[in-house]
């Protein structure tokens, strides 16, 4: 039911490429399948009944998501820095001049 729903892309309008809506599109369905390998492994650990899988599961979920948010935060960060630099050149401004 996630997959089915799109949400409005948080880089809309000329200050951002293509390539960061794409990579944007990119990370929300990263974001979905791992929620669904979360959901589809969590339904599996529940039959355990002594709930040690649940603990390894968890552990594992936690570890996944962290590892995600923080690869999805660096790619992000750099293609917008590109999309900045664009817009510099674009504008004939020089990254170094003051604000």
């Amino acid at each position: 039911m996630a997959s089915c729903q799109t949400t409005e892309s948080a880089f809309e309008g000329p200050d951002y490429s293509d390539e960061t809506r794409q990579l944007e599109r990119q990370l929300m369905a990263e974001a979905t399948a791992l929620g669904a390998a979360q959901g589809a492994a969590g339904i599996a650990s529940s039959f355990d009944r002594s709930g040690v899988s649940s603990l390894v599961t968890m552990g594992a979920g936690r570890a996944a998501r962290d590892a995600m948010l923080i690869s999805a935060e660096k790619r992000l960060r750099e293609q917008l820095a590109k999309d900045e630099a664009a817009f510099y050149r674009r504008h004939g401004i020089s990254a170094d001049e003051p604000d």
